[in-house]
């Protein structure tokens, strides 16, 4: 209602002035027509003695404002000189009249501050006996237009001055005393007290909304320690699990390395298995690296616009399984598209899945590599979307993964935990929460599809340029 009434004060205070101006016009378009009504009656008895122009200017002069006392009448000859003027006031007309200015606005009404003012020929047997210029005052429609506009300023200021004594009673109640508590409840967030009752009914207003967001704020913050919190637990237990990961395969090094003293004979086979742990260990602190440097704030892609298919060909070459006993085939189906990648990383995410599908494929079995952008080549278990992607499927034959910890495969410490009870060939259970973390930071996804016992397929996408004419 407040602001309603602080709404109408300048319409009101508007309309007023409108109406005033309005009204005022109207009279001055009356007092206009009169005054030409008035120049024609002068113009006429003018025109008729016109021959009392030479000898007695002024007896025509006072003749033609006979009944005209109001009006303002000045006397020109043939060469615009003043003959007469019926003002006494100096500088009511001009002494002489240049041609410019007198034949210029011959039969024309003219407006200043003061007056209207109309000029046209006086003639005698068609020639030109002289000119007369008439003064039409027009003061009172300006005091009282200036009437109006006093008048609107004063209801204007008298309105104002209400409403700035409602609204500093209204802001007090309603603005000053929530913001106090507000400010209050600020310093509390501040010091980590975020559990403070609420003394102050928030209503409906925008000042209850901004304390509803101010709630919803604090709720966030708690949500946020809560987070951090968690965190802190997260990197604890990483640090444990890798203080583990890392004892594990040292104390058997350790283990082996003296056993190669104590036993000569089998110093080739210790030495295979100390080769192997050390191989694990490199992995591990490999894969280390890699993640704390992926979910650093100091971490970018090197983006470069490539080719999808020669992006492909790519991410498929080099890979050769004829020592792991295990097939693999390849295919795509591309049409031309170009994406904004780092291909280096990419080859990276590639090599996790593809070496993931080889440690859990079974001896003879096969692992497929395809690619598409083509939303008709997608398999059924795809989300179709209205943006062109480009698609990469790894696909094995092993066991399958339950769809209870399918949504857990890409979570770092979930990875840890498992990795302990797999073999050294296995890896170490990092890789997919950095394949996750890379896919991402392309503006992709990445997920895996799993039907035990018939294998795993994971795959993610990243989305293709779009091009000048507006299709990707």
């Amino acid at each position: 209602m407040l602001l309603l009434a602080t709404a109408l004060v300048p319409f009101i205070a508007t309309s007023l002035f409108s109406y005033q101006l309005n009204r005022v016009a109207k009279e001055e378009s009356s007092n206009h027509l009169e005054s030409m009504i008035v120049a024609k009656s002068i113009s006429r008895t003018l025109n008729q003695n016109a021959q009392m122009f030479d000898g007695s200017a002024k007896e025509l002069g006072r003749l033609a404002l006979k009944q005209h006392e109001n009006v303002q009448l000045g006397l020109y000859s043939k060469d615009r000189a003043l003959q007469f003027q019926s003002s006494s006031e100096e500088g009511g007309f001009a002494t002489h009249l240049t041609p410019e200015a007198m034949f210029s606005n011959l039969y024309s009404w003219q407006s200043s501050d003061s007056a209207y003012i109309y000029k046209e020929p006086i003639f005698l047997q068609d020639q030109i006996a002289g000119y007369f210029e008439l003064h039409f005052d027009k003061s009172g429609i300006r005091k009282e237009t200036k009437e109006v506009y006093m008048l609107t300023i004063l209801f204007f200021l008298i309105t104002v001055g209400i409403t700035l004594f409602i609204v500093q009673h209204w802001f007090k109640r309603n603005m000053l005393v929530p913001f106090a508590w507000m400010k209050a409840e600020m310093d509390e967030v501040a010091y980590g007290k975020q559990n403070r009752t609420t003394p102050v009914k928030r209503g409906r207003t925008e000042v209850g909304q901004l304390m509803d967001n101010f709630a919803n704020m604090a709720a966030h913050l708690r949500a946020i320690d809560a987070q951090k919190q968690s965190d802190d637990e997260d990197r604890k237990k990483l640090i444990a699990a890798i203080s583990h990961d890392l004892r594990t395969p040292l104390t058997s090094i350790r283990a082996y390395a003296e056993g190669m003293n104590a036993h000569p004979d089998k110093r080739e086979e210790y030495s295979k298995v100390i080769l192997a742990k050390t191989e694990y260990m490199q992995r591990l602190i490999e894969d280390l690296l890699i993640f704390s440097q992926v979910h650093s704030t100091s971490f970018s892609l090197s983006l470069k616009k490539v080719d999808a298919e020669e992006l492909v060909e790519l991410l498929f070459d080099g890979y050769d399984l004829e020592k792991e006993q295990l097939r693999l085939s390849t295919s795509m189906e591309i049409e031309p598209a170009e994406v904004d990648a780092d291909a280096g990383r990419l080859v990276q995410v590639m090599d996790n899945l593809v070496t993931n599908a080889i440690c859990y494929s079974p001896e003879g079995g096969a692992i497929s590599l395809y690619a598409t952008n083509k939303q008709s080549c997608l398999p059924p278990f795809v989300e179709r979307t209205n943006e062109q992607r480009l698609y990469i499927f790894v696909k094995d034959e092993g066991q399958g993964i339950p769809s209870g910890v399918q949504r857990q495969l890409f979570d770092p410490f979930f990875q840890v935990e498992q990795a302990r009870s797999q073999t050294n060939d296995k890896g170490v259970g990092l890789g997919l929460s950095i394949c996750r973390e890379l896919i991402h930071q392309h503006g992709g996804t990445i997920d895996v599809y799993s039907s035990p016992p018939h294998g795993s397929t994971f795959f993610f996408s990243i989305p293709c340029i779009k091009t000048e004419g507006g299709n990707e």
